[in-house]
């Protein structure tokens, strides 16, 4: 016989991986959380991937309860990604816990991350962050390190 879940997140949590074509989640019905969960979010016109979260476990907050799927989701271990306009991969950031809004497309933490940039492989770390993907800005709290690939600096050659 089947039983009925009281967590409504989780056929919201199926419904996301059928989505996004990502591999249907395993859930967890005593907490809600939903492990191995996964989001692309695509430009409306375009329909190309612009942001994809992907995280090993994701619990929706109770606050944003009441739609189909929960707007903030606290997740562990996450993996952000943009994508430039021909779909390849442009920037990474990466979070032991943070919390996202896939309804604004942000995310933020006041623990550690790690971030880079594919294209030119600048990256940096720091302790707490708020990615604003509307703006396309990274928000650093503390802690900033920047690595610079030496590719990136250039020397001007002496003139004669």
């Amino acid at each position: 016989m089947l039983k009925r879940s009281n967590s409504p997140f989780l056929a919201a949590g199926l419904l996301i991986a059928l989505a996004t074509g990502a591999q249907p989640p395993d859930l967890t019905p005593a907490t809600g959380a939903i492990r191995n969960w996964g989001i692309s979010l695509r430009d409306g016109p375009s329909g190309r991937i612009q942001v994809r979260f992907s995280s090993s476990e994701a619990i929706p907050d109770k606050a944003t309860q009441g739609g189909l799927m929960p707007s903030t989701w606290d997740v562990s271990n996450l993996r952000l990604e943009t994508f430039r306009p021909d779909e390849r991969q442009d920037f990474i950031l990466e979070s032991p816990r943070c919390r996202v809004n896939v309804s604004s497309r942000d995310a933020s933490s006041t623990g550690p991350f790690t971030a880079r940039r594919e294209a030119d492989g600048l990256s940096l770390s720091g302790v707490g962050f708020t990615f604003d993907n509307a703006h396309q800005r990274l928000i650093v709290s503390n802690d900033v390190r920047i690595q610079i690939r030496s590719s990136l600096v250039q020397t001007k050659s002496p003139t004669k």
